[in-house]
């Protein structure tokens, strides 16, 4: 399960926001959360990477190798 802050969440998740993951078995079964999540969001503008255990940070996508997570 996706935790957010607010009831429209997925219509106001911006780059540097952090997605909490409950329920997981494991760090695999996060990750395909966070990308159903992200995905039924119609957000493929952000990727995501693990911070700690069950917490995800979101970036913007780059479309240049030059720009990205600094």
């Amino acid at each position: 399960m996706i935790a957010t802050l607010s009831n429209n969440g997925a219509i106001t998740l911006k780059p540097g926001a952090v997605l909490t993951v409950t329920g997981a078995q494991n760090e695999n079964d996060a990750k395909k959360e966070v990308a159903n999540f992200l995905q039924s969001s119609q957000r493929d503008d952000l990727g995501y990477f693990l911070i700690s255990k069950d917490y995800f940070l979101l970036y913007l996508k780059s479309e240049s190798s030059l720009r990205g997570v600094a």
